[in-house]
C-alpha cells in the first residue's frame, strides 16, 4: 500500500466518522446507527474516487482495487465506530451483519466512485 492509499482510506473513514459524531449533537446515538450506512455510502464513493485521482494510471484493475480498498475502509469505519460507541455510551453495540453492511455499502460505492473518476479523468 502506499501513501495515496492509506490517504484515501482515511479520507472515507474520517468522513464517515465526522459526520456521525456532527449529527449526534442533535440525534440520538441509536438513531445513528440506521442513518450510518447513507454516511458511509457518501464516503466509500469518496474513497473510490480520490483513490484514482491520486493513483490515475499506476493501478492495473483500477475496479477490483477500488472495491476491495472500499470493503476495508468499510470495515474500519465498523471498528472505529463500535469501539467508540462503546467507550463513550452504553448504547447497544454493532454485529457481523452491521459489519457486512457496511463493508458491502462501501465496496460497492467505491467501485461506483472509481468508475466515475475513470470516466472523468478518461483513462
Amino acid at each position: 500500500m502506499t501513501i495515496a492509499t492509506l490517504k484515501s482510506i482515511f479520507t472515507g473513514v474520517g468522513g464517515s466518522l465526522v459526520l456521525a459524531v456532527f449529527c449526534s449533537t442533535f440525534i440520538a446515538i441509536d438513531t445513528i446507527f440506521f442513518i450510518m450506512p447513507v454516511f458511509i455510502a457518501f464516503n466509500g464513493a469518496l474513497t473510490g474516487y480520490r483513490l484514482v485521482e491520486t493513483m490515475k494510471n499506476r493501478i492495473i484493475n483500477i475496479p477490483v482495487f477500488s472495491f476491495v480498498l472500499g470493503v476495508g475502509a468499510g470495515a474500519i469505519t465498523f471498528v472505529v465506530l463500535n469501539f467508540a460507541v462503546s467507550f463513550l455510551s452504553n448504547a447497544f453495540s454493532l454485529d457481523i451483519y452491521d459489519l457486512l453492511i457496511y463493508m458491502g455499502i462501501s465496496g460497492i460505492t467505491s467501485y461506483l466512485g472509481a468508475k466515475l473518476a475513470v470516466r472523468y479523468f478518461n483513462l
